[in-house]
């Protein structure tokens, strides 16, 4: 029985969301084709009619991935008359460090794409990082644009640093510390203008 256009894109963002939090959640070695397709309902044989290989399924994930957490983080930078202090109170925080399968990529899954130097994963996070740096250099306090720069590649080191750290410890008060202690140290450096 063949199934419609819309099924098959339907089916197709049903594996893309699930492989995408599968991977945050698992890391990129963590989950198989055949317990991936599981999870999203489908067949392993489905598989291979929508993606070329394990890699391409990554990447493509991924860039949904971030293509949702970019409009999350964009309205919610929007919404407030403190764009970086917004952004820095919903990146370092409990509940981002507690659901990564729903979180920044960069976060999860930065190790994994380093070990991809010359791949299109290590390509696509690359251009992460590049837009990441944009955002932060665009909604810093600040009038001179290289130290808005230098503070935007610095506050993303110890946005996505603090982070991953908050989530490796197994000491709860210890992971709570970290993000406080940044979150609160990142947003009073950079409170006033050229700060």
């Amino acid at each position: 029985m063949k199934i419609s256009k819309e099924a098959v894109q339907q089916n197709r963002k049903r594996v893309l969301d699930t492989a995408a939090r599968l991977f945050r959640e698992r890391g990129i070695d963590g989950i198989g084709i055949a317990d991936l397709m599981q999870e999203a309902g489908l067949t392993h044989g489905g598989f291979y009619r929508q993606f070329k290989s394990k890699d391409d399924l990554i990447v493509r994930a991924l860039e949904g991935a971030f293509a949702d957490t970019s409009k999350d983080i964009e309205s919610r930078v929007a919404a407030d008359d403190k764009p970086f202090e917004a952004l820095v109170r919903y990146y370092v925080s409990a509940e981002h460090r507690d659901d990564p399968g729903h979180g920044c990529s960069l976060a999860a899954l930065a190790s994994d794409a380093a070990r991809d130097r010359d791949g299109d994963l290590a390509a696509l996070f690359g251009d992460i990082v590049a837009q990441y740096i944009t955002l932060l250099t665009a909604i810093l306090p600040g009038t001179d644009p290289e130290r808005k720069r230098a503070g935007a590649v610095s506050a993303l080191a110890e946005m996505v640093g603090s982070l991953v750290l908050s989530r490796v410890v197994p000491d709860p008060a210890l992971a709570t510390e970290i993000i406080e202690t940044v979150a609160d140290d990142l947003i009073a450096r950079h409170a006033a203008p050229d700060a």
